[in-house]
């Protein structure tokens, strides 16, 4: 009974079979299509030289972004003990002046280490002093002028930040 079935059908099957393995052929020359678009333009002989040469890609990338970052970081730590953001202020310190030739100059980095220099103007004479500033504190008495260009550093630091 199932061999006459066969025999009856086998025709069908045939054609079934038939059609089967044009619709693989047709879809392994798709395949094929698709591998040729995916590899064009590339030397590699194989999908391992491609993976290799990505691979190869992605080292040298990770290698050159580590040495990007080790580069902002050095960047930082000069920008940190750099002189940023002077402060100056010009004023008459004595009453004899006849205008604003004294002067206070704050040349901090982030850290409000550094030194202030001040001159002062008189008449007949010019004197100038540096101080030094550690942590935006002198061992020394500093002048409300010198105070002044102290705080305005200290702050223009904090903004910046």
């Amino acid at each position: 009974m199932l061999l006459t079935f066969l025999q009856e059908n086998l025709i069908y099957f045939v054609i079934i079979f038939f059609v089967l393995i044009i619709s693989l052929y047709a879809y392994i020359i798709f395949i094929h299509k698709k591998i040729l678009n995916f590899t064009k333009g590339s030397k590699a002989e194989s999908f391992e030289d491609i993976i290799k040469e990505i691979l190869k890609s992605a080292n040298e990338i990770k290698k050159s972004n580590e040495d990007i970052e080790n580069h902002a970081c050095s960047l930082d730590t000069k920008i940190e003990n750099s002189i940023r953001n002077i402060q100056t202020l010009r004023y008459k310190a004595f009453d004899t002046n006849g205008s604003n030739q004294s002067f206070s100059t704050a040349l901090l980095n982030e850290k409000g280490n550094g030194v202030i220099i001040t001159s002062l103007h008189h008449h007949d004479s010019v004197r100038t002093f540096a101080k030094p500033i550690e942590k935006y504190k002198s061992i020394y008495d500093l002048t409300d002028e010198e105070k002044e260009v102290l705080e305005k550093s200290k702050k223009e630091h904090k903004d910046i930040r």
